[in-house]
């Protein structure tokens, strides 16, 4: 099984870390739809941004793609054109739907039980919901819970980062909106709908969900409704 990053992958990765890093430009920068404010668009909030989304996004897609791998499972990330419409769309009213892509989970290399694999299309989310009758173990737990468990470390880490004082400038100012980036990202995929990743974590189990999710959607509340909570304790 090929586990590296193909080119088309990447490109697609590429797209929607531009599209959320501009998403997230917009709400920091107070870009509306009514209200442009596009002269608050520096240079330093793209960074701010950037920094955020690059360690946020990324890095839980691809827990995502490599812990579906390690279980045997074909893994590709794949943009939603709705998905990167909605993300700015929303930005630009005032809050924000991120959701530019996912990472798509195809057949397995084996059955459950050595049997030949079910019907359906390999490159379709729906074969991965499809095998709810198949999967006798976590497996999708931990597929669904580690790109939110990533964000969450990622805040954690930036956190231990400003405390230890060794950031100033800039980068100071990249971490502490990291935090609120990764809380929010945590927070928004923990909801129990659709296709996120909270819908999955609840089915496979829903005390799973009570002990971790709503910590998580509630932080990401904070994060991104009242951040000045959180940029109080800095």
């Amino acid at each position: 099984m090929n586990s590296r990053i193909g080119t088309s992958e990447l490109i697609e990765l590429l797209i929607a870390f531009v599209v959320l890093t501009l998403a997230f430009s917009f709400m920091f920068a107070g870009v509306r739809l009514f209200s442009p404010n596009f002269g608050n668009l520096t240079a330093e909030v793209f960074f701010v941004a950037a920094v955020g989304v690059g360690s946020g996004f990324l890095l839980h897609e691809l827990a995502h793609k490599f812990t579906a791998m390690r279980y045997g499972y074909y893994a590709e990330f794949k943009t939603s054109q709705n998905g990167l419409l909605l993300t700015i769309g929303s930005a630009l009213l005032g809050f924000l739907f991120a959701a530019p892509g996912a990472v798509y989970i195809s057949r397995p290399l084996y059955g459950y039980d050595g049997s030949p694999e079910i019907a359906g299309n390999p490159d379709d989310d729906e074969y991965w919901d499809n095998l709810t009758s198949r999967r006798k173990d976590d497996k999708e737990l931990k597929i669904s819970i580690a790109g939110p468990v990533t964000n969450l470390v990622l805040a954690a880490l930036f956190f231990v980062l400003i405390q230890m004082g060794v950031l100033s400038g800039l980068i100071l100012t990249a971490a502490v909106y990291g935090i609120i980036i990764n809380l929010i990202l945590a927070a928004f995929n923990m909801i129990p709908f659709g296709p996120l990743d909270g819908a999955k974590v609840f089915r496979s189990s829903p005390m799973v969900w009570v002990i971790v999710g709503i910590p998580m959607i509630l932080l990401g509340l904070v994060a991104m409704f009242a951040p000045g909570i959180l940029l109080s304790l800095f």
